[in-house]
This record gives structure tokens, sequence and C-alpha cells, in this order.
């Protein structure tokens, strides 16, 4: 087999870990174009592969799914907090987990979580109304957003009112993200007990945030059994009433859900106030609603509003690279081996953008999602693919359209000071915040 391109090393790999930690989209984007479509690349004791091409990445999270895992000292790492839970579990108690959470991602109950999100998008209005000025009003429109799914999270999951100590809990979840990238992309950790302050951080989110779900789901076995209609009754009745299981899956859900939908709604306001004849097409689309916040049987009636969201995905996915794999056993990818024990790195981000799956990649184009795919499979990816697909995706879509939708009907982002540069941590957020100033919508209702 022919030799695939590697590029040149140093200190087995430090180089490479030192360009991920400082800026990998750069990284990635350099690879692809310096080395190809299949990148070799030394990271410490790892053999590790950058795969770009879309069969191979349709062969490694399809076909060949069952002859990999997740990096175990990435998994380690996130297990620290999430616990036993889907995200980590692999073999048979993934299976038996992912069986056991998928009944909470039904029709029905995808339909009650979508009000849900909707009514938490009116009070945000409502607070945007008390704040306001003839101007406008000017916020952290990321942090915004991050509260808010935050609280759509809480009454989904748990079926809970915003919690008290939301912005503190958003703060502790931040922690624990940036504590997940830097622990899974350092050479070695230090240890926990070390009087450092980046570690009394970190011990503090972690006790936070177990307090916080571990009450809410002691409060529910104990407390108030019985289907309440949110996750959390779900996750009881699968787990059989146990608290950790419940506790580790409530976790996880809460967290990785929150946050990525949070990051979506940041960068599609900020496409919505860079791009504002999109602004006025899907502010003229929600407005067939009138005041009536649209629900699941609404999102079909928002082709726009749909498009300007896939179209966000594959510019700035949340999710803009994929957990690292690791093969379990060799993997022929036709002319080049992956070999058991290789890792394996898929970067949505950088395929998304590749001028050979897309007309103008970097081009902000919703139309293109308004027409047949011209792109192959699995070139286009925000969810990923394969068994391990996002799980919550279907609802995050769901939540996104009736959350901006109810949003734009009455507040519209119209300008920001500067536009940030994506933070690629553990997941796609803009760096240092996004401040954005809202002003409300003027239409006619006839």
């Amino acid at each position: 087999m022919p030799e695939p391109r590697s590029p040149n090393t140093l200190l087995l790999g430090a180089d490479h870990l030192w360009r991920i930690r400082r800026d990998q989209l750069r990284f990635y984007a350099d690879m692809r174009a310096r080395h190809g479509d299949r990148v070799r690349l030394r990271l410490g004791p790892y053999r590790s592969w950058l795969l770009f091409r879309p069969d191979d990445v349709e062969r490694v999270l399809v076909a060949s799914a069952a002859s990999f895992i997740r990096f175990r000292k990435l998994t380690e790492v996130i297990a620290q907090w999430n616990g036993d839970s889907l995200i980590v579990a692999e073999g048979q108690r993934w299976r038996d987990r992912r069986r056991k959470v998928q009944p909470a991602f039904r029709t029905q109950r995808v339909r009650d979580y979508a009000a849900t999100a909707a009514s938490h998008a009116e009070r945000l209005c409502t607070r945007f109304e008390r704040a306001g000025r003839p101007e406008g009003v000017t916020v952290d429109t990321d942090a915004v957003m991050a509260r808010l799914t935050l609280d759509i999270a809480t009454g989904t999951l748990f079926g809970a009112e915003p919690l008290a100590n939301g912005d503190e809990v958003e703060r502790a979840i931040q922690v624990l993200s940036d504590t997940a990238f830097h622990e899974s992309t350092a050479p070695f950790v230090m240890p926990d007990w070390l009087p450092l302050p980046s570690k009394a951080r970190k011990r503090r989110a972690m006790a936070l945030m177990d307090h916080v779900v571990g009450d809410l789901v002691r409060r529910r076995i104990i407390d108030e059994p019985g289907d309440r209609g949110d996750l959390l009754s779900m996750l009881v009745e699968q787990h059989g009433g146990e608290h950790i299981p419940v506790r580790d899956d409530a976790m996880s859900l809460l967290i990785a859900g929150h946050e990525t939908s949070g990051a979506l709604l940041s960068w599609l306001f900020l496409a919505l106030v860079q791009y504002p004849a999109w602004r006025a097409r899907v502010i003229g689309e929600v407005a067939a609603f009138g005041d009536r916040p649209p629900g699941v049987d609404d999102v079909a009636a928002l082709p726009l509003l749909r498009a300007v969201i896939a179209e966000v995905l594959r510019l700035w996915p949340p999710a803009y690279s994929l957990f690292l794999r690791q093969a379990t056993e060799d993997v022929d990818l036709g002319d080049t081996m992956i070999r058991g024990g290789d890792l394996v790195q898929i970067v949505p981000f950088t395929l998304h953008r590749d001028p050979r799956w897309f007309d103008e990649p970097n081009s902000f184009d919703p139309d293109r999602f308004l027409r047949p795919p011209s792109w192959p499979a699995h070139a286009y990816l925000p969810f990923g693919s394969g068994p391990r697909v996002c799980i919550g995706q279907n609802f995050a879509l769901v939540e996104a359209c009736v959350v901006a939708a109810t949003i734009l009907q009455r507040w519209e982002p119209v300008a920001v000071p500067a536009v940030p540069e994506p933070d690629p941590k553990f997941s796609l957020r803009p760096r240092g915040g996004l401040p954005m100033t809202w002003r409300r919508v003027e239409i006619s209702r006839a």
C-alpha cells in the first residue's frame, strides 16, 4: 500500500498538540491543504489519522462502526462528572443505555418539549421588553442563549422552573467544558489535589453540578414518582428508579444538550445580523403565525428558517469535531490500513467548507438547502452519523426552529460591534462573547 502523507513532527507530536490547543480549526485546514485527504499524525504514544473524504467518514462512522470506540482518554475525562453515561459507555453497555434513553425523544414528548422551549423564548422576549429602550437592547447574545437553553433543558429534562442559581450553573458547565478540552489535549494532566486555581474551579464546578442534578433526581425518585411528561420521568422508568444511572444520563444530557443548542442559536442570530436580506425573509415567514408561538406542527411551514439553520450548522457546527475514535482492530480503507489502536479524527467544520462538496463553501447561502443536495453523503454531518449519531438531533432542530421563530416574532438582531472568531473548545462558541443589539420587530400583520 502507498504510504499516506505524514507531516514532520517534533517531540512525538508535541508541536501538533500545541497547534491544536492554540488554533485547531486552522491546524485541520492546514493539514488538509498540505497533506491531502488522509493525514497520519504522531500524537504522543498514538498514531492518529485525520480523514477528510466522505467515503472514509462513512466507513468509520457507519460501515465499520463496530471496529471503533470513543477515545478512552477523552471519555475518562468526561466521566469525572458524567459518570457511566450514554456518552461514555461502549459496546453492549452503550446499546442498553441508548435503548433506555431513546423513548425520551419520541414524537409526543418532543411536542411537549417544543412547547416548553417556546414558553421560555416568550419569557426572554418579555425581559427584552422590560429592559429595552427605543433604540433597542444590547446584550451578550451568546450568554443569553446559553442561559435560555439551560432554562429550556431544565424544563424539558427535569420539569422544573429555571434554577435560582442558573447563572452559577452555567458558569460551572463552562468550566467543565473548558476542563474537558484542556485535559483531553494535554500531554499529561496535573493531579486534582494540587492547590491550583484551575483545579479549585474544577472541584467547585463538579460539586455544584453533582448537587444540582443529584438533588433533582433524588427528589423525583423519592417524592415525585410517576410520569410528569419530562425526560427525567422516562429516565427513572427506564433505569428502574436507580439513582446513579439516572443521574449520570441526566447530567450528560443537560450539559451536552444545552451547550450545543445555545451555540447554534448564537451563530444563527449572528448570521441574521450579517445577512439582513435573509433576516427579512425569515421574519416575514414567521409573521404568518401572528402572535401565536409556533410548535412542532408549524416547523414544516418554516422552510426558510430551516434552511438558514441548516446553513448555520454547515458553517458553524457546534460539534465542529466529532469525538475522537480509536480502532479496536485493523480497518482497511482500500489503500490505507487503520491499525488497531490508531486514533481517527473527523472534522465537520473542515468537511463542510470543502469546495469539492459545496459550491462557494465559505459563502452563506441557505438556498443550497432549499434544493436537493448536490454534495455526497457524509460530507455534511452536523450531528455525526451512524449508530452514535446524536440521540437528540431531532429535538435540537425543532428547538432551534421554535425558539428562533418565537423570538423573531417580536425581536430582531440588528447589529454587532465586531464579528467574533469561532472558539473551538468543547463546542464551537463565539470567542469573547457576542455583544448584539436587538430591536422590536415592526411588521404589518394584516
